[in-house]
């Protein structure tokens, strides 16, 4: 119908066979080499047929013509503007979350099951984590001693100075701003050794013997460690100052000693844990401790629902329990670190089959909460 009102039409067009219109110079070539011209002279014949073709069918979809079916008309549109799924469905069939939706369900957006499935602590855990806070690594190799002398000498005696804590009785401000420059810092070694060995195994045509994924989670893990506290205090200019002077300062420094020693950034991220535990216990200590500042201002906050969601805490969880989840996740940091700096680059993960049942505990709680609340509906119906 379309072709009908061409002014140009092709022998096609008309109805008329190719072959017909191609009788005459057929016959004029008996030998092999002229059938070989002919073949190519019916190809140029034909695709200018296509050509003339389609000319009008470009010219029709463009214009506004009332004799032209609309169905027939050539769709231009591209499939991501138009309302049409893609036929090899490239186009989402879920509606984007907004930021605001994702903000309202901040609790259910921090489960990382099926994801970077971080480890839930119980209660029985959490005890025996805490008797570990004294468990320190006494430096051997000559590495070993360097990074030791920069974590204590070079960063946490003047941290502590810089960030005003003190061990007895510290004041909440001072721990406030501690915690998040400590936890904006302390999520960039784990991401850096996984981008090196990523790399590395890329480079080499090798495995990394699952080191990548348990490096990948203590960066998540820090990180969210980061956006809980973010959730209980507010950072103030100095202190996004001095975030901002640590990860551009010390980011450098992290991936030139991954670069030169693996082993020695493992070691010192050990060290780094070491002083992170020791933090946290003496934290959680004063706020469990009646007459200290921090059990004046902490003792009855309730937990965020971002660490409720993380850490699949009761609906009564109080901040101290977030610390002490915070305190657990440091310390195995603390021991991954060492064990790594005390293996060979091409040894395999022992921690690899831990992330495994990590989130197969997490799903076994999921499905113990579901069908909870499942039984409690019915019950409230009944």
């Amino acid at each position: 119908k379309i072709l009908a009102g061409s002014p140009r039409r092709s022998s096609c067009q008309s109805g008329e066979p190719v072959a017909e219109n191609l009788q005459g110079s057929s016959m004029l070539r008996a030998s092999a080499s002229s059938s070989r011209v002919g073949a190519a002279s019916r190809a140029r014949s034909a695709w200018g047929a296509v050509s003339r073709a389609t000319r009008p069918l470009i010219r029709f979809a463009s214009t506004n013509d009332s004799d032209v079916d609309s169905d027939e008309l050539v769709r231009t549109q591209h499939f991501r503007l138009s309302p049409l799924a893609h036929p090899l469905k490239a186009k989402p069939s879920l509606e984007r979350m907004t930021k605001m939706a994702y903000e309202a369900a901040e609790m259910s957006m921090a489960n990382k099951v099926g994801r970077q499935q971080n480890h839930i602590w119980s209660r029985e855990e959490l005890i025996e984590k805490l008797d570990t806070y004294k468990d320190v690594h006494t430096p051997v190799t000559f590495s070993d001693h360097v990074m030791h002398s920069i974590m204590y000498y070079g960063l946490y005696h003047p941290f502590n100075f810089i960030t005003g804590y003190r061990e007895v009785n510290p004041s909440p401000l001072s721990i406030e701003w501690r915690l998040i420059i400590l936890e904006s810092f302390a999520g960039v070694p784990g991401f850096v050794a996984a981008g090196f060995r990523h790399f590395r195994s890329l480079r080499l045509l090798q495995k990394d013997y699952g080191w990548i994924g348990t490096l990948l989670e203590e960066a998540e893990n820090e990180r969210m460690h980061l956006l809980v506290c973010m959730k209980m205090f507010k950072a103030s200019s100095l202190t996004r100052t001095l975030c901002l002077g640590a990860q551009v300062g010390l980011t450098p420094f992290l991936m030139l000693v991954y670069f030169i020693k693996p082993k020695a950034l493992h070691r010192f991220v050990g060290y780094l844990e070491q002083t992170a535990c020791h933090t946290y216990h003496n934290i959680i200590v004063h706020v469990e401790t009646p007459g200290t500042d921090l059990h004046k201002a902490w003792a009855h906050l309730d937990a965020p629902d971002i660490a409720k969601g993380y850490w699949h805490l009761s609906d009564d969880a109080k901040w101290v329990d977030t610390l002490k989840c915070m305190y657990a996740d440091e310390s195995n940091h603390r021991d991954v670190n060492h064990t790594f700096a005390s293996m060979e680059a091409d040894d395999p993960n022992p921690f690899v089959h831990k992330h495994a049942e990590d989130a197969a505990k997490a799903w076994k709680m999921i499905e113990a909460e579901a069908q909870a609340a499942k039984a409690q509906k019915a019950h409230g119906t009944s």
